[in-house]
């Protein structure tokens, strides 16, 4: 008996070491796990105020990066809203929300070049979400992006899509037409950085979410693809995704958690 035991134990062991589990140990999250936890962490990008019609308008997607309200977002985002001249009225909308006003927000820090900004939100404890390092990225990596794709059309349900980093290269490739080399072309060819090319269909209003990993939960970049766009792909809108990498806009989100609400935004370091 005690050796038929032995045995017992042993291919129990076995058979936790093929499925990749550790006696004593927490099992893995799965992938829903996952996903459920980031959700708690995003919130949508837009604008409200009762005297304007229409009141509440939803322009892209962000993340908290504190428990404290600091949250990220892309920086085009909140250009659409100053163009409006309504960054007064800037508000990021949760889905556990029961209205519809919002939560106000302030800009506090921002990176036009690499098109990242970081708000603080009033009110709460929110949920934050854990930066990975975007600097181990590989392509051929599994990925998931979440946020909020065409805003009210669809309502404050998140919407999460997985699939590979399929390319890492340059914002802007050499162009063969001189007209073609307009302002930001020049700027990207003169000042090159990589972003993250993406199988996953990213659409209108995805921006400024989350680009994670699906085993961890940790942000490895914002999802970009408007504005990347323009200086890719200048002649035929593909469809394809692109995100920023995290660690590229960090300086700034460092820079930005150390000020205080209230303050002029803080230019990148």
């Amino acid at each position: 008996m005690p050796i038929a035991r032995s045995l017992v134990a042993a291919l129990g062991l076995a058979a936790s070491a093929l499925a990749g589990a550790v006696p004593g140990q927490e099992p893995s999250p799965s992938f829903p796990d996952i996903v459920a936890r980031v959700r708690c962490g995003l919130g949508a990008v837009g604008t409200y105020n009762p005297a304007n019609h229409p009141s509440l308008e939803f322009l892209g997607s962000g993340f908290f990066l504190s428990d404290r309200g600091h949250f990220v977002t892309a920086n085009h985002v909140l250009e659409a809203v100053a163009e409006k001249k309504r960054l007064g009225d800037l508000r990021v909308f949760l889905p556990s929300d029961a209205d519809r006003e919002g939560h106000p927000a302030t800009v506090i820090a921002t990176d036009a070049r690499h098109d990242a900004a970081l708000l603080v939100v009033k009110g709460g404890q929110y949920v934050p979400l854990e930066l990975g390092d975007s600097l181990r990225v590989r392509e051929g990596q599994a990925i998931a992006l979440s946020g909020f794709p065409f805003g009210l059309f669809l309502g404050l349900h998140p919407s999460t899509c997985a699939g590979i980093i399929s390319s890492i290269s340059p914002i802007a490739i050499p162009v063969t037409r001189s007209q073609d080399l307009d302002a930001e072309t020049r700027e990207a060819l003169r000042n090159p950085f990589s972003v993250f090319q993406l199988d996953a269909v990213a659409n209108p209003g995805h921006s400024g979410g989350p680009l994670f990993d699906p085993r961890t939960g940790r942000v490895l970049g914002i999802l970009n693809s408007a504005f990347i766009r323009k200086t890719k792909e200048k002649v035929i809108a593909s469809g394809i995704s692109y995100a920023i990498p995290i660690h590229l806009v960090k300086p700034m989100l460092d820079a930005g958690l150390k000020a205080r609400p209230g303050l002029s935004p803080v230019p990148p370091p």
